[in-house]
């Protein structure tokens, strides 16, 4: 049974400044380089008309996996993610994560939402986290959720950062 998994994080700036950049390669490749590590890559970023699509290619070494899993894959594993960000309406940007681990029914999918409140913006992400792995998918599952909010966590505090600096 899938893990679910939120997170909501108010900030100070305007929404069109969060989506500015969500729409700039710039963010994405320093935010991925100190988010997910030196061996991430930038491996898709397009801006159309009807909003931006990112994709990301990276490994998550041995020792950053639970310790059955790592057993299984001590080389580490290639996690894919992608996410897309509709234009913003009336205040709004609706947006989508995917994320896989290679190899594996490993998966975390996630809904994201920016909105225009009366102190600036919310981002929020509501998803779920699967691992369909005998015998230690669950285990799999909790240790993804602390990851997922760990990373929540840093991926807020790089974002405020860069606002702070584009405002």
């Amino acid at each position: 049974m899938p893990r679910s998994v939120q997170h909501t994080t108010p900030y100070p700036y305007p929404d069109t400044l969060f989506h500015t950049a969500l729409g700039t390669r710039e963010y994405w490749e320093r935010r991925i380089h100190e988010i997910d590590g030196p061996e991430a890559e930038l491996a898709a970023f397009e801006v159309t008309p009807t909003g931006t699509l990112v994709a990301v290619n990276t490994v998550i070494p041995a020792s950053s996996l639970p310790g059955p899993a790592a057993t299984f894959r001590p080389n580490g594993v290639r996690y894919r993610y992608s996410e897309t960000w509709s234009e913003p309406v009336d205040g709004v940007a609706r947006g989508r994560m995917d994320g896989q681990v290679e190899g594996m029914t490993i998966k975390l999918g996630a809904d994201l939402l920016v909105r225009r409140t009366d102190a600036g913006c919310e981002f929020a992400m509501n998803g779920t986290i699967e691992a369909r792995v005998p015998l230690i998918g669950r285990l799999i599952e909790a240790d993804m959720g602390k990851t997922f909010t760990s990373t929540a966590a840093a991926i807020d505090e790089f974002t405020m950062k860069w606002l702070e600096n584009a405002a």
